[in-house]
């Protein structure tokens, strides 16, 4: 097995191995490489939905079938991210995926079926060193401090469905999910280290905060996320595999391709429910 670093904060490639059959020797350096890296990546690597499953289940116990993507048909946890004619994707967000969850996924295994001529890359990011070239004042006035998030970006999506009084099938059902509130900084629970845990698309507003303040407040931490020195962009190939730690990641779809078709499979570890650093 060959892994290789593609940058000094985030990202490597492994190479030299088949994640269908790995011996458990194996899994535990693909298990420290995305303690390390964050997020970790695969060519050649053509698993089955089966097969699929069975490798994110190496990661911790699944998430429950997703309450708005489609799924591969017989395989519920297995949901489809599929860009077809006529039906292109929309408005693409930085985010940390379901932080509108008391306890977001821990990790995701995303494996891409087919891809457009050119485009559709992805980018992540390193929310750990985000949170480390923070100013020393602004991360002391970050403690103890906590944000709202809320599912935001799905109705009138690709993902939706309107039925025929005109009513929104993800807005019918995001209606009675509740706002929930996680720490501004989080500690990684396995690492240890401290990540800024707010993202673009579903962290809405700082509590306990003035409105206007908090808007300013968020914009600044969002703009240090827009830093390339803390991201890695992936080029997808069919069979290629990405394998991120959502506790300290943010990443972003690069919707570049029109309506050209693109699928993708995705399965989601189940996490814990963030705490919050305490050595600020």
């Amino acid at each position: 097995m060959k892994i290789t670093p593609l940058s000094q904060h985030i990202g490597a490639s492994i190479d030299d191995v088949s994640l269908a059959n790995c011996s458990e020797n194996e899994f535990a350096q693909i298990y420290q490489a995305f303690l390390t890296h964050k997020v970790i990546f695969f060519r050649k690597q053509h698993l089955s939905p089966q097969q699929q499953l069975e490798l994110a289940a190496r990661f911790g116990e699944l998430e429950a079938p997703h309450p708005f993507f489609p799924h591969v048909e017989g395989f519920p946890q297995v949901s489809v991210i599929e860009t077809t004619r006529g039906n292109p994707p929309g408005k693409s967000y930085w985010h940390t995926d379901m932080t509108w969850q008391k306890a977001p996924p821990k990790c995701s295994v995303l494996c891409a079926q087919h891809l457009p001529s050119a485009g559709g890359d992805t980018i992540w990011l390193s929310m750990e060193a985000v949170y480390r070239a923070l100013p020393d004042a602004l991360k002391q006035s970050l403690r103890g401090r906590t944000a709202t998030h809320a599912v935001h970006g799905f109705a009138g999506s690709r993902f939706d469905e309107v039925d025929a009084q005109g009513e929104s099938k993800v807005s019918n059902i995001s209606s009675g999910i509740k706002d929930i509130h996680h720490p501004l900084v989080t500690v990684h629970p396995e690492t240890g280290k401290p990540t800024l845990y707010i993202n673009e698309q579903f962290c809405q507003r700082v509590d306990d905060e003035d409105l206007e303040k908090g808007e300013e407040l968020l914009s600044s931490l969002f703009s240090y996320s827009h830093v390339e020195e803390f991201q890695v962009r992936f080029r997808w190939q069919t069979g290629s595999i990405a394998i991120w730690d959502n506790r300290c990641t943010q990443h972003f779809a690069v919707t570049d391709y029109g309506d050209e078709p693109r699928r993708l499979h995705r399965v989601v570890v189940k996490g814990d429910e963030p705490q919050a650093y305490s050595t600020l």
